[in-house]
C-alpha cells in the first residue's frame, strides 16, 4: 500500500506520495477566487519548497488518486509543475482523467479545475483557468515535521517512529513494529504516552488518546490526541509571582522545536517565573507541555533575555475580531544568573521605583550607611582597621563588577541609602544573607523592603538550576531583634526542621594556651564513613537543615565546582574538612573555610566550624590541640571559631564570646517562608499602633 498525503499537507512537506482522496476534496464548494490569487498562491508555495496535489479521477469505475507535484515559478496562465515522486505509471494513468489540482496551506484549501496541457512521467503542465475555489478545509492547521523522533509507550511496550504532522490539538506519528514484536499489540481504545525529541534532546512527553489508527503490518499512522490543557511544573504556591503588563509590550521569539521555523508572538504579561501569549486558534503552534530549548524576549532594544522554557496551559480566550484567540502560558524553566538579574530589576521597580536589585552602588555612600546604621560599629571596626584597604578591594568586586555569586538589594532615593541587603552563595546549593539594615531616617520600612525584594527575587528563580538556591540561610545573634523576630518565627511557623530549623554555635578564638598538651589525637581528611556518623550525630541532636545547607557530605565535587567559581569570579574561597579522631574513634569534625578578608564583615566566611560528636571523651584541650595543628599547617591561625554544641563548652566551662544561631529555609517552604514574614509585620504593625516596640 502506498504512504496516504496527510490529511492537510504541510508547506514543509515533500514526500513522494499518492492519495486517496475523498469526494468532498474535489467538491467545487466555498468562495470562489480569481486567477490572480491562485498565481500568487502558487508562487508562495514554490518559494516556500512546498506541494501541489494533482488530481485524478476514475473514468469509469476506481478510486480517485493524487499525486505531488512541485509547482514552477508562474506568471501567466500555464503551470508547469515536476513530479515529486519518481517513476509515476503512465499505463495506470490510462483509466484516470486529470482533474486540475489543489493547493492546501494547512487551513483552506484551494481547488482549482485545470487543463492539462502535459502530461508524462517527467511532470504536468496546467493552463489555469480564470477562477478556482477556496473552502476551509480544517479548522486548525497542522504542520510537518522533520527530523523529530517519536516514542509511544503503553502498558509497558515501547514503539519507535517519528512525527509527521501536529497541531495544537492532536499529533500525526508514524511507528514501525519492534524487533520480534507486532503492531497488533496497540489497543487503540487505552491510552498511551508520547514522546518527542530531536537528537536525543526531549521536546514532549505526555498522556494521549488515539483517535486513528492505520492499517499495515510493519509500520502504521497513528493519530493521536493530548489529553491534559494544563502542566503543574512545579507544585501550587500561594504566593506567586507578581505578573505585570509592561509598555511597550515585550516580544516573544523561539525556534519551534517540531519545525525549525520562527515563531514572533506579543507578550500579554510577563512575571519572574513565566510569561504569557496569545495566538489565533486556527494557527496555533504552542502545546502544553511542549519544552522550548530557547526563548528570547525582548524588553527593550537594550535588554533581550534568553532563557529555557516550557508551555504550562492553553485556554481559549476571546479574541477582538471574529477570529477566536488562544492564551498560553509559558513558564522559565532556566535563565542566566546575568538575565534573572536584569528581569528582576526591572519588574521590580515598576512596584517601587526606589528598589534596586543589583544596582549601581555609591561605594562610599554605601560604608557611609554601614557605620551610620550601626553594622560597623566601633569594636569591629578596630578589628578590621588595620586591613581596611583589602575590604574596599573586595567590596569593589562585589558591587561593582556584579559576580554570579552575590547579590544585592537596596531602597535608594535621591542617591542616598535607606536599606540594605546583599547575599553570597558561599556554599553549592546555599546562599548566606550576610548583611542586612536600614537607615533610621526617612524610611520607617526600607528594612522591610528590601527583605521583601530579595524574598520576591529568590521566590521567582530558586527553581532554575543556574541559580544553585536550594536554601537560604544567615546567622544572627539573639540579641539583634529584628533577625531573631523574623527569622525566629519563620522557623516557628513553618513547625518542621526540614523546612526551616535554627541551630546554636558559640563563638570563639583559640585560646592562647591551647598547645600539645591534651590527650594523643589523629587528624585526617574527613571520609565518608565521618561524614555519615556526624549525620547520624546531628540528626540525633536537631534534625535540621545545617548539614545539607553547608555541605557536610560526602560527595566533594559539589564543593570543588562552588570554589572554581569563586576563581573565575575573582575571589577567594577554600574549605578543608578534616576528621579528629582519638585510638580511632571520631571525636570532632572541623570545616576550614578561607576566603578574601572582608568577604563577610563578620569574618563568617573566614572561620573553623567544629562540630563535637563524642562530648563525652574528648577534652577541649585535645580539641584546642588539634585545632591550633589545623591552623598551622594552612597559616591561618587568627580566625574565628564556631563551636556545635554550645552545651559542650558550657559543661566543659569554656569561656566563648558570643553565640551566633545559624537559620536556614528550604525553599522548597516558600509558602511558610511567605506567610510567616506577612504575619510577622502584621503584628509589628499592630505592635506598633499600641505604642509597644516594632523592631
Amino acid at each position: 500500500m502506498s504512504d496516504e498525503i496527510p490529511e492537510s499537507l504541510s508547506r514543509s512537506s515533500r514526500g513522494s506520495v499518492e492519495k486517496e482522496p475523498s469526494s468532498d476534496c474535489l467538491a467545487e464548494e466555498g468562495k470562489r477566487i480569481r486567477r490572480r490569487d491562485i498565481l500568487n498562491l502558487l508562487n508562495f508555495t514554490n518559494f516556500s519548497e512546498g506541494a501541489i496535489s494533482v488530481n485524478f479521477k476514475p473514468l469509469e469505475h476506481g478510486t480517485p488518486l493524487s499525486f505531488l507535484a512541485f509547482p514552477r515559478p508562474c506568471k501567466d496562465e500555464v503551470l508547469d509543475c515536476r513530479w515529486l515522486s519518481p517513476g509515476i505509471s503512465m499505463n495506470r494513468l490510462q483509466s484516470y482523467a486529470c482533474d486540475g489540482f489543489s493547493i492546501n496551506d494547512g487551513q483552506n484549501q484551494v481547488t482549482v479545475k485545470a487543463e492539462p496541457i502535459r502530461l508524462d512521467a517527467e511532470g504536468v503542465c496546467f493552463r489555469i483557468p480564470e477562477s478556482g475555489f477556496e473552502r476551509n478545509s480544517r479548522r486548525i492547521e497542522r504542520y510537518g515535521c522533520e527530523g523529530i523522533e517519536a516514542r509511544i509507550i503503553q502498558s509497558g511496550l515501547s514503539f519507535e517512529g517519528r512525527l509527521c504532522e501536529f497541531n495544537a490539538q492532536s499529533f500525526k506519528v508514524e511507528v514501525e513494529a519492534p524487533p520480534g514484536g507486532s503492531l497488533k499489540w496497540i489497543n487503540p481504545t487505552a491510552p498511551i504516552t508520547a514522546l518527542f525529541s530531536r537528537g536525543g534532546e526531549l521536546l514532549y512527553s505526555g498522556e494521549c488518546l488515539i483517535t486513528r489508527l492505520g492499517k499495515g503490518p510493519g509500520r502504521r499512522s497513528l493519530v493521536l490526541s493530548p489529553s491534559f490543557d494544563n502542566v503543574r511544573r512545579y507544585r501550587p504556591r500561594e504566593f506567586r509571582s507578581q505578573r505585570h503588563v509592561l509598555s511597550p509590550a515585550p516580544a516573544l521569539g523561539f525556534q519551534h522545536p517540531f519545525t525549525g521555523k520562527g515563531v514572533n508572538l506579543q507578550v500579554k504579561d510577563i512575571s519572574g517565573t513565566g510569561l504569557c501569549v496569545e495566538e489565533f486558534l486556527e494557527r496555533s503552534i504552542l502545546l502544553p507541555g511542549m519544552i522550548i530549548p530557547e526563548i528570547f524576549v525582548e524588553i527593550s532594544k537594550r535588554f533581550v533575555l534568553k532563557c529555557k522554557a516550557q508551555i504550562l496551559y492553553r485556554n481559549t480566550a476571546h479574541g477582538e475580531g471574529r477570529e477566536t484567540a488562544v492564551r498560553c502560558g509559558i513558564v522559565f524553566l532556566d535563565m542566566s544568573i546575568q538575565d534573572q538579574v536584569a528581569l528582576s530589576a526591572i519588574l521590580h521597580e515598576t512596584l517601587n521605583d526606589k528598589l534596586r536589585v543589583c544596582g549601581s552602588v555609591d561605594l562610599e555612600e554605601l560604608w557611609r550607611f554601614f557605620f551610620e546604621t550601626g553594622f560597623i560599629y566601633p569594636s569591629k571596626y578596630l578589628s578590621i582597621e588595620a586591613h581596611k584597604e583589602e575590604f574596599k578591594r573586595t567590596y569593589e568586586k562585589l558591587y561593582l563588577n556584579s559576580p554570579s555569586i552575590a547579590r544585592h538589594f537596596i531602597f535608594q532615593d535621591k542617591g542616598r541609602l535607606f536599606g540594605h541587603m546583599s547575599m553570597i552563595r558561599y556554599y553549592s546549593n546555599s546562599w548566606l544573607i550576610h548583611h542586612h539594615a536600614a537607615s533610621r531616617d526617612g524610611y520607617g520600612m526600607a528594612g522591610v523592603g528590601v527583605l521583601e525584594e530579595a524574598g520576591r527575587y529568590c521566590n521567582d528563580f530558586h527553581s532554575h538550576p543556574t541559580t544553585h538556591m536550594d536554601y537560604l540561610m544567615c546567622y544572627f545573634r539573639k540579641e539583634n531583634r529584628f533577625p531573631a523576630r523574623v527569622f525566629g518565627n519563620i522557623a516557628r511557623d513553618i513547625d518542621d526542621p526540614k523546612g526551616s530549623s535554627l541551630d546554636s554555635f558559640a563563638y570563639l578564638s583559640l585560646p592562647t594556651d591551647a598547645g600539645n598538651d591534651g590527650a594523643p589525637f589523629q587528624l585526617f581528611p574527613a571520609g565518608d564513613d565521618d561524614f555519615a556518623e556526624l549525620r547520624r550525630y546531628y540528626e540525633g541532636v536537631s534534625g535540621g537543615l545545617l548539614l545539607d545547607a553547608l555541605d557536610l557530605q560526602e560527595d566533594g565535587k559539589l564543593d570543588l565546582a562552588i570554589s572554581e567559581e569563586f576563581a573565575r569570579q575573582g575571589f577567594k574561597r577554600e574549605r578543608h574538612i578534616f576528621s579528629l579522631k582519638q585510638d580511632g574513634k571520631l571525636g570532632a569534625m572541623m570545616t576550614l573555610t578561607l576566603s578574601d578578608l572582608g568577604l563577610n564583615l563578620s569574618n563568617l566566611t573566614n572561620c573553623v566550624h567544629v562540630f563535637i560528636i563524642d562530648s563525652e571523651s574528648l577534652q577541649p584541650t585535645t580539641l584546642f590541640s588539634g585545632l591550633r595543628t589545623l591552623l598551622r599547617h594552612y597559616g591561618a591561625e587568627e580566625i574565628p571559631i564556631l563551636a556545635y554544641p554550645v552545651d559542650y563548652l558550657d559543661k566543659h566551662a569554656v569561656s566563648y564570646e558570643k553565640k551566633y544561631i545559624l537559620w536556614v529555609v528550604s525553599l522548597d517552604h516558600s509558602d511558610g517562608y511567605f506567610s510567616s514574614l506577612r504575619n510577622t509585620f502584621r503584628r509589628t504593625s499592630s505592635e506598633s499602633k499600641d505604642g509597644r516596640d516594632g523592631n
